[in-house]
């Protein structure tokens, strides 16, 4: 009754503010209708409603909700603002468009909202809390939700469903904690689903729990600019859409399948802060049919089922900034085909396309849990540009039976790919420490750096320290790296077609104790042009190639405890660079071409092995610069100076050599072989000094420059004419 004698107070004074010309009707401190008195045709009461007459419409409105009425002859009115307050088992509306179109009905707490107003940009406030409620919205433009401390759970479909396409900017509230939870009555897709597009602002937070299916679901594309959104569970998809884009904000997932699905469209992370924990078999942490771009922001993802995927693209990956951390922990699983077992892995960043990385800081971690996961995989391309890239894996691969007698394997990998590997750029660091692990495995060539480039632009480092696996074993014969079993073994850089090196500073470490930890393997041409290489191997070949080998440039230094430093199975021709091999075990070689053509046509190479009958020699038809080789006991220090100008050509300390016993056709001397080539050794006499002492200068691997030579014995010989073999004993 008071409100009505307020109202009858202000009406009174209808003729006095004629002038003033509009009326300002107020609920929940909200301006929900604004008219001008001119086009007011009456203002009556009836029951407990106030009505007010314009023209051929008119406007109800519960007496005991108005606060005020207000005359001014500004506009106040935001016509565009519904208050939706959730209380409990009820609900509190406040619709000022009523009469313009938008239809709001309630059942209990649960809110149907149907619109046919033409306005764009209507903003629903949303706030209270429901245990038992419900918005469904059908829209007829785009519209926004402002979430302004509002918990809706809905048990029996989602919290939050727009019906229609239309465009949803959801506002998160600056400071607002928000939730939305379905239940296990909803037999639509998420707690959150819109046929539309979701567009997150604000500076809120949003916490989601899916209990059916998804957290968030939508038809169209979801795009982050600000606030932070939590799926805190999700029995499918965190967060499914046709496309995803972040530019801002924070997203956490933990969720029972994929972490952020962007199922046919693309992912594009621009900035802000994703952490994805996605723990089932077979999930995808972040995963589209399409692309996914990186080019800035935070993304750390654990994903522990077994054969799971941290990042999974169908048609290509690109990073191009950014901080990206993925932990891989789930194992490989055989799956069974009409072909036989057929391995799936565990895997951190996978694509069917291409995996390309031209910048960001990208760590990928691949625990002993994980047995023959892959850190970067791709069906096409891998090419790295830039970037700093870490990549560990240390479970143990295994032999498995594909089917009846037939037998294969499956090893960790840092990097794999089954087209090619191209690296340029970047700092690259690849461990591998289970068995059968390999750095880098490309199943087509791989090229490391560009040619002319300046080596630092690329630094590559690949250390494996697992043993081999024994898939099948054989008789075979008994010498190094022999047996006629089928063996999965680790390797530092496998190139099953052409490996070629241009530029870059690479260090390449194979620690294992058993065969097959060779550092850089080609199954067919193994060429270096360029570049700075350090590649040492415990136990198996330092540099392996299958038909050839060609040395062109570089600074290389390749040794082997107990094989051979550079070995390859066809041709070998050096025509530059400078090259240090070493090999301290017997019968193996520095250089080692299966006595087929080797030729050195430039460049500087020292090289050690143990004397015997199976030193590969240069191929004088095929030299045009001359070569000396010197046999003698180890642990000798050389030097050779020409004596016409008395300029120092080398000062080399041979390294102490292992007799090792020998196999047949072997040797079982521990006297050493020093294999030297230069430009600088031409026709003429030269003095061979050693068992003397070196001090000062530079030492590179057992090679010295500036230094000084004093004592010990020596030995004359002459360089003829022809481009042959000087023998010094």
């Amino acid at each position: 009754m008071r409100k009505i004698v307020l109202i009858i107070i202000a009406l009174l004074s209808f003729n006095a503010v004629k002038a003033q010309e509009l009326l300002h009707l107020y609920q929940g401190g909200h301006v929900v209708f604004e008219k001008a008195i001119s086009d007011i045709d009456s203002i009556y009461f009836q029951n407990s409603s106030s009505v007010f007459s314009y023209g051929n419409d008119f406007r109800t409105f519960a007496t005991a909700s108005i606060d005020s009425v207000t005359f001014s002859s500004d506009t106040l009115a935001a016509s565009t603002d519904i208050y939706i307050t959730y209380n409990g088992n009820s609900v509190t509306v406040i619709n000022p468009l009523a009469s313009a179109g938008v239809n709001i009905t309630t059942s209990g707490a649960n809110v149907t909202v149907v619109s046919t107003a033409g306005i764009q940009d209507v903003v629903y406030h949303l706030s209270g809390s429901t245990t038992d409620g419900s918005l469904y919205i059908t829209p007829d433009k785009r519209f926004t939700l402002s979430l302004e401390g509002v918990t809706i759970t809905n048990s029996a479909g989602p919290a939050i469903d727009v019906l229609i396409d239309k465009a949803v900017n959801v506002v998160l509230a600056n400071g607002s904690q928000n939730y939305l939870n379905d239940g296990t009555g909803n037999a639509k897709k998420a707690a959150l689903q819109s046929k539309s597009q979701l567009i997150f602002n604000g500076g809120g937070t949003l916490t989601v729990s899916g209990a059916v299916r998804n957290g968030i679901h939508s038809d169209d594309f979801v795009k982050i600019n600000s606030g932070n959104i939590v799926v805190t569970s999700a029995v499918a998809d965190g967060i499914h859409c046709d496309w995803f884009i972040m530019n801002g904000g924070m997203v956490d997932v933990t969720s029972g399948d994929d972490g952020i699905d962007g199922d046919e469209g693309f992912i594009e992370i621009n900035g802000g802060e994703i952490v994805i924990h996605s723990t089932a078999v077979s999930a995808r942490a972040m995963k589209c049919d399409s692309t996914i771009t990186v080019n800035n922001g935070s993304i750390t993802i654990y994903n522990s089922g077994n054969q799971s995927k941290g990042m999974k693209s169908g048609l290509g990956t690109t990073i191009n900034g950014g901080t990206i951390h993925i932990t891989s922990s789930g194992t490989t699983v055989l799956e069974s085909t009409t072909a036989g077992n057929d391995p799936s892995y565990c895997s951190a960043i996978v694509s069917d396309a291409f995996v390309t990385i031209n910048g960001g800081d990208i760590t990928l971690t691949l625990p002993t849990s994980n047995g023959g996961g892959r850190g970067i995989s791709s069906e096409g391309p891998v090419t790295i540009a830039g970037g700093t890239v870490n990549i560990t894996t240390a479970g143990a691969g295994a032999a498995y039976t594909v089917s009846g007698s037939t037998k294969d394997s499956y090893s960790c990998c840092c990097i794999k790919s089954d087209l090619s590997i191209i690296l340029t750029g970047g700092h690259i660091t690849c461990t591998s420490t289970g068995n059968g692990g390999k750095g880098i495995n490309s199943k087509g060539t791989i090229t490391i750096g560009e040619t002319g480039a300046t080596d630092s632009l690329l630094t590559l480092n690949v250390t494996t320290s697992g043993a081999r696996i024994t898939v099948s074993s054989g008789g075979g014969w008994p010498g190094p790296g022999g047996s006629s079993g089928d063996y999965c073994n680790p390797k530092g850089i496998k190139a099953a077609g052409a490996l070629t090196v241009n530029s870059g500073i690479i260090t390449v470490n194979c620690t294992q104790n058993t065969e097959g930890g060779e550092c850089l393997e080609s199954k067919t041409i193994l060429t270096i042009n360029g570049g700075q290489l350090t590649l040492v191997s415990n136990y198996d070949d330092a540099m392996n190639a299958s038909s050839r080998l060609n040395i062109n440039g570089g600074t290389i230094y390749a040794a082997s405890s107990n094989n051979d430093a550079i070995d390859c199975n066809g041709s070998m021709y050096i025509s530059g660079g400078f090259t240090i091999a070493s090999s301290i075990k017997s019968p193996e070689e520095a250089f080692d071409c299966d006595n087929n053509t080797f030729s050195i046509t430039g460049g500087t190479i020292v090289g050690t092995g143990v004397s015997g009958n199976m030193f590969s020699n240069p191929t004088a038809s095929a030299c045009t610069q001359h070569s000396l080789k010197y046999t003698g006991s180890s642990n000798k220090n050389i030097q050779i100076v020409r004596n016409s100008d008395n300029t120092v050509i080398l000062t080399f300390h041979i390294p102490t050599m292992s007799g090792g016993g020998g196999w047949p056709g072997g040797s079982s001397s521990s006297n050493a072989v020093l294999l030297f080539s230069s430009p600088e050794l031409t026709q003429g006499s030269y003095t061979l000094k050693y068992n003397g002492t070196i001090s000062g200068g530079s030492d590179f691997h057992n090679y010295y420059t500036g230094a000084t030579y004093s004592g010990g014995s020596t030995k004359t010989f002459t360089v003829g004419s022809t481009f042959s073999i000087t023998t010094v004993q």
